[in-house]
């Protein structure tokens, strides 16, 4: 298919990383202060060692961000790391211990908050600990709010291991239903020598596989770390392993996912196609939509957007004159157009997306997603000839929509915009300030982003 805009979506999600810091959006929770390793008070001298570390952060069920009244999607976490110190020194050492509570880098939300760790809990030796706040300069600038730290001492014999166990509660970070977590390792750097051993396991409410632990394309021009390599999968959980780590800012370990909120209805939606439930299709789809719309690909979901395409066209077996199925479809395939996706994996050509679209209204005038697609078609950049469709009689043979014939066009002229399509738990609003001088900059970007947009605009 011959499209007018063929950047890359793995580029406009860069770019739209990067237009997230500088204006706001509610599109997303805000930054999260990850996890850390905990620290001697100011990386004070010290023969105290971390020979042995366990992260286990247990994925729970989607919720709001605890510290704000706007209602924003994220996901529940329950931390608890566990460290084994050795003082390989002939005395003992009593330190100040120090555990982040908010992020080392000094940067807050996009609503300029500094979301803090909740519900943290220390003890050492099995013994319960009090903590005391403690805040550091923002290394950014003087002017920002300060960083937090749990502080708490430490007394550390001898030839014996000392054992600390913290645990907290986390909030994902990321465009919903994408969840992500990080873990800071680098503070670990402080004590001394190596980190003998470090483990870190994510545990999922289901199998983790490589569906819904995204990772994306090491070898892709566009590929950036959303989730750390080296995974290791064993039933619901997923293993990092570690030997003889000295941290820096590049061993941070992080994660993202698809939320359990998305990913638990479309096991259960495969298990009803498994058992010939064709009605399952239709409502596949809206969840696989769930996962692009208004965000462009996500890194690691390709294999999941050629699922939604199959999908499509074994709903349009199912039921033909679906106009909702019929609309989505067309919608879907002009998304992946403006995107440049793969064509050679979705061969539908921009007349068989206008045809999907007229036919939708003609079974329903009331249908709200095809006039946007018709209007867009007919519009720059496509300025698509909706005679063309005049020659076309049939869907593409490939898509098994038999009997679902094409359609004369539409005029949709005084339509409305495309509607907000997500599941009633994406319910978030987009909303970009963009100045004019990133328009001119990016102005390609710019108008894909305007047009990803429309389905959850206000």
């Amino acid at each position: 298919m011959k499209t007018k805009l063929t950047t890359s979506i793995s580029l406009t999600a860069m770019l739209l990383c990067a237009i997230l810091t500088a204006v706001s959006a509610d599109i997303a929770p805000p930054l999260q202060p990850p996890g850390a390793n905990p620290a001697p008070l100011e990386y004070e001298n010290t023969f105290v060692d971390m020979s042995y570390e366990l992260v286990r952060i247990n994925v729970e069920d989607t919720s709001n961000l605890y510290y704000t009244d706007k209602s924003i999607d994220t996901v529940n976490a329950r931390v608890m790391a566990l460290f084994i110190m050795g003082n390989q020194s002939e005395t003992a050492e009593t330190l100040k211990v120090l555990f982040p509570l908010n992020n080392i880098d000094g940067k807050g939300d996009e609503g300029f908050s500094y979301p803090e760790i909740q519900n943290l809990e220390i003890a050492v030796n099995e013994d319960p600990v009090t903590w005391a706040e403690k805040t550091t300069p923002n290394p950014r600038s003087s002017d920002d709010p300060e960083i937090k730290w749990a502080k708490f001492e430490v007394e550390f014999p001898s030839g014996e291991p000392t054992i600390i166990v913290i645990e907290y509660d986390l909030q994902s970070t990321g465009w919903f239903p994408e969840a992500a977590f990080q873990y800071i390792l680098e503070t670990g750097g402080g004590w001394y020598g190596p980190i003998g051993e470090a483990h870190i396991d994510l545990i999922l409410p289901y199998e983790a596989s490589v569906e819904n632990v995204l990772f994306g394309d090491p070898d892709s021009e566009y590929y950036w770390k959303i989730t750390s390599p080296g995974a290791v999968f064993e039933g619901n959980e997923v293993h990092w392993e570690y030997t003889n780590l000295e941290p820096d800012a590049e061993d941070n370990w992080e994660a993202t996912i698809i939320a359990p909120s998305i990913w638990e209805p479309i096991l259960d939606l495969r298990e009803r196609i498994a058992q010939g439930d064709g009605s399952a299709y239709a409502e596949i789809t809206n969840l696989y939509d769930d996962l692009y719309l208004g965000h462009g690909i996500r890194q690691g979901t390709e294999g999941l957007i050629l699922k939604n395409y199959e999908a499509y066209h074994k709903a349009l077996e199912f039921d033909p004159k679906d106009d909702d199925v019929l609309a989505r479809f067309a919608d879907f395939m002009l998304t992946l157009d403006e995107v440049g996706y793969g064509w050679e994996k979705t061969p539908i050509e921009l007349d068989d997306i206008y045809a999907m679209a007229s036919q939708a209204l003609e079974i329903n005038p009331l249908n709200e997603i095809a006039p946007y697609v018709i209007r867009e078609l007919e519009n720059a950049p496509y300025n698509f000839t909706p005679a063309a469709v005049s020659t076309a009689t049939e869907q593409p043979a490939d898509s098994g929509n038999q009997g679902v014939e094409l359609e004369s066009a539409v005029s949709v002229e005084d339509q409305q915009d495309r509607p907000d399509k997500g599941s009633e738990s994406q319910n978030n609003t987009i909303s970009y300030l963009l100045g004019a001088g990133l328009l001119a900059a990016v102005s390609v970007i710019a108008v894909l982003v305007y047009k990803l947009g429309k389905k959850n605009a206000s």
